[in-house]
């Protein structure tokens, strides 16, 4: 499988990640393991943070498809998207850091933003030396 192909079939399901995020709001959260008391759970704020966070995630797939189109062209670009996913799962060590161990799910998550960031970074190396 090429590259491209992978971007666009992962670009998906980061769309869909926003949407489940989008509908539940912190009730998204509570399918990732997280305990909320039902206070929470209606809290206008952390909803509205939710669904907005949700939303941008999508961006993450709207980018991965963007890039799969050219990937010469779009290369820094990817670049850039590959990078700021793992800081993201980075920012999840802080949080680990600070707060204690997060949920199995969030843990494998974890070692997805990690691990997939370099092997994307020298998949596309790979690919823009061959194409």
């Amino acid at each position: 499988m090429s590259l491209a192909a992978f971007l666009k079939l992962v670009a998906p399901v980061f769309a869909l990640v926003g949407a489940v995020h989008l509908a539940l709001g912190a009730g998204a959260d509570v399918l990732l393991g997280a305990k909320l008391p039902p206070e929470a759970l209606s809290d206008a704020t952390l909803n509205s943070q939710n669904r907005f966070y949700g939303i941008a995630f999508t961006l993450y797939g709207v980018l991965f498809y963007l890039c799969a189109t050219d990937l010469r062209k779009y290369a820094a670009v990817l670049r850039s998207v590959i990078w700021v996913f793992f800081a993201a799962g980075v920012a999840r060590l802080v949080s680990i850091a600070t707060h204690g161990m997060p949920s199995v799910l969030v843990l494998a998550l974890l070692a997805s933003e990690l691990a997939i960031p370099p092997l994307l970074h020298l998949w596309l190396a790979r690919a823009l030396r061959v194409g």
